[in-house]
C-alpha cells in the first residue's frame, strides 16, 4: 500500500449541462467522466480515494466500479472546495500521508501528470504543491500570486481578483497534492468571507504561505488535460480530442485510417500493423484488429477477434464475432455473438 491518497470532488450539479443528472454520471467514450478520474488516480499509485458526493449522490456511487479503494463522503450542502475537503478529514486515516485534490468533472488528466505532480511534491518536501497552467487569457480561471522571488504566496479566484491580479497568466488548475496535516489545519483558518460566501480550498495554500512552508508547482504543458466539463458542448469537445488523440496514435503506429475524422476507436482496442480501417467505422471494445485485416467503411465491431489479412467489404456489424484468418465478410454481412469460426 502507497501512502498517498486522492480526494475527488463530485458533489456538484452541474447547472450549465441543463440536465437533472449529475454531472460526472455523464459518458465520455464509453465511461462516466467520474470513472475515468478514479481511473486516473489509481493509475497514478493512490490506495485509496475518498469520493466527496452530494447532489444525487447515489447515482454518482452508481456509475462507479465497485472497488474496496473507494470511500465516499458527502456533502450534504455544497459550501465550496474547501468544505467538500473539511468533510472527508473525519475519516481520513493517515494524516501523515500526502494526497491529491482531483476535479470529478476533469476527466483527460493524465497518470503520467500526476507522477510527475507527486515526484515534484516529494523532491522539494512541500507542503502543497500546485499543478499550473500559463495562457495569454486564462479567462475565469483563478490566478497564482508569487512574490519577487518568485515563489507563490497564494491563488485568488478571479471573481475577487484585483485588475491587475487578472492580468496574470499562470492560473490555477484545481489539482493539488498536499502534506494531509497540513492541510486538514490549514482548513480550519480559512473562512467564507467572500464574493461566493463560499470555502475556497485555494486559500489553504495561502495560509500554508503565511506559515512558511513550501509551496511548490509543476507547469502543465497542455492545458487540455485541465479542461473540466461544463456544459454538454464542453463534453462533445473533450471527447472529440480523446478520441482524436487514439486515432492519432494509430495513425502513427502503422494502421491506415481512411477520414479519421469519422472513425471512432475505444482506448481498449488492440491494433496490429498494416490494418486498414474504411470512413464512418465504429471499433469498440476488447476488439483485436490483427496485422493486415481490412474494414471496409461504414463498420461496426464490438469484442470482436479479426485474425490476420480478413477483410470486411463494408456495412458490416459484428459483435463478439471472431473472423478467421483470409476470411472475407460480404458487403452488409453481420456476426452477432457468433462464434462459430472458432
Amino acid at each position: 500500500m502507497s501512502n498517498l491518497s486522492a480526494i475527488i470532488l463530485a458533489a456538484g450539479k452541474g447547472t450549465r449541462m441543463n440536465s437533472e443528472r449529475a454531472k460526472v454520471t455523464f459518458s465520455l467514450a464509453e465511461k462516466p467522466i467520474i470513472q475515468r478520474v478514479v481511473n486516473t488516480a489509481l493509475k497514478a499509485n493512490c490506495s485509496k480515494i475518498y469520493v466527496v458526493v452530494g447532489y444525487q449522490k447515489e447515482s454518482v456511487i452508481g456509475s462507479l466500479h465497485e472497488d474496496s479503494r473507494l470511500i465516499f463522503v458527502e456533502q450534504p450542502e455544497q459550501l465550496g472546495t474547501g468544505h467538500a475537503v473539511m468533510m472527508v478529514e473525519p475519516v481520513f486515516s493517515e494524516r501523515e500521508e500526502d494526497v491529491f485534490i482531483l476535479c470529478g468533472d476533469v476527466p483527460l488528466l493524465k497518470p503520467e501528470t500526476l507522477k510527475k505532480l507527486y515526484n515534484e511534491h516529494c523532491t522539494s518536501s512541500a507542503s502543497c504543491t500546485i499543478l499550473t497552467s500559463i495562457m495569454d487569457n486564462p479567462g475565469n480561471y483563478g490566478r497564482i500570486l508569487r512574490n519577487a522571488s518568485g515563489e507563490i504566496t497564494g491563488i485568488v479566484e478571479f471573481k475577487d481578483a484585483s485588475e491587475e491580479q487578472k492580468a496574470i497568466k499562470e492560473w490555477n488548475t484545481g489539482i493539488y497534492c498536499f502534506k494531509a496535516g497540513d492541510m486538514f489545519d490549514a482548513l480550519k483558518q480559512i473562512s467564507s468571507t467572500n464574493n461566493q460566501n463560499e470555502y475556497y480550498l485555494t486559500d489553504v495554500v495561502s495560509v500554508l504561505a503565511k506559515q512558511g512552508k513550501k509551496i511548490s508547482s509543476v507547469i502543465l504543458d497542455n492545458p487540455i488535460e485541465a479542461a473540466g466539463v461544463n456544459s454538454q458542448e464542453q463534453l462533445a469537445e473533450l471527447e472529440d480530442l480523446f478520441i482524436a488523440e487514439i486515432c492519432r496514435y494509430w495513425l502513427n503506429n502503422g494502421v491506415v485510417i481512411h477520414n479519421p475524422r469519422t472513425v471512432y476507436i475505444g482506448e481498449e482496442v488492440a491494433i496490429e500493423t498494416d490494418v486498414e480501417i474504411g470512413q464512418n467505422s465504429i471499433i469498440l471494445g476488447k476488439s483485436e484488429l490483427r496485422k493486415g485485416a481490412y474494414i471496409g467503411p461504414n463498420c461496426y465491431i464490438e469484442d470482436t477477434v479479426l485474425c490476420d489479412n480478413s477483410l470486411l467489404e463494408g456495412y458490416n456489424i459484428l459483435v463478439n464475432a471472431h473472423i478467421p484468418e483470409g476470411h472475407i465478410l460480404e458487403f452488409g454481412e453481420k456476426t452477432i455473438e457468433d462464434l462459430d469460426y472458432e
